[in-house]
């Protein structure tokens, strides 16, 4: 049989170290994890309960809070959402995809749940507190890097609850996370005009212009 000439095979590549198991690749620099939401593949709300975990290049790749899920109270006596809370109400998580996607989710079989026509009333009831606010840096504040000593800008906000977690974003691509409170240190890539963004996990944003200087 060719068993014999299989194993022999086998034995010659273990010796060779070409057993066909995956080598050892070394990571790309300043590349790191991220947690996301499965389904999205963005950032998770408070909602998204399936999530897992990615490769992501901070301040390069571009990401943002997902929005898929969301809460909806629904009139536990007609079944249909309502802007009213109380007794005979009940909150339910939907995945709100875009109509295209809805498309393409049946045509291959796997149609996903429609939501409910929302009401026209103002969903704030389930977004809790205001929006983060940068503390630092300054509105309109000009920062001068020095080349020989590369030493990172220091971003912080307040948010409605501690605990929440902050998204710091650089003209679009994400720098990292933190807690209300807490800092991110933040190193450019370059001199320029950067537009600093951090977003809560509803989405609720704040916003700073700063220039950045280059000497050596």
């Amino acid at each position: 049989t060719a068993a014999p000439l299989f194993f022999k095979i086998v034995d010659s590549l273990r010796a060779q170290k070409l057993d066909g198991a995956e080598p050892d690749r070394p990571l790309p620099p300043n590349v790191t994890r991220v947690e996301v939401c499965t389904a999205s593949g963005d950032l998770p709300n408070d909602l998204c309960k399936d999530r897992s975990s990615t490769w992501f290049i901070p301040g390069k790749s571009p990401i943002r809070i997902s929005r898929l899920h969301r809460a909806v109270k629904i009139d536990t006596r007609t079944g249909n959402p309502t802007c009213d809370n109380g007794p005979y109400v009940r909150t339910e998580v939907y995945e709100f995809w875009p109509t295209d996607l809805q498309r393409l989710f049946r045509q291959a079989g796997m149609p996903r749940r429609q939501p409910p026509v929302m009401p026209d009333c103002a969903q704030t009831d389930n977004e809790p507190g205001d929006a983060p606010l940068i503390t630092s840096p300054n509105r309109g504040a000009t920062y001068t890097v020095q080349l020989s000593k590369m030493t990172p800008i220091a971003l912080r906000a307040s948010a409605a609850a501690t605990e929440q977690t902050l998204y710091w974003f650089a003209n679009g691509g994400l720098i990292g996370k933190s807690k209300g409170g807490e800092g991110v240190n933040w190193l450019p890539g370059g001199p320029g005009s950067y537009q600093l963004r951090v977003i809560d996990q509803h989405g609720r944003a704040d916003v700073r212009e700063v220039e950045v200087e280059f000497v050596p």
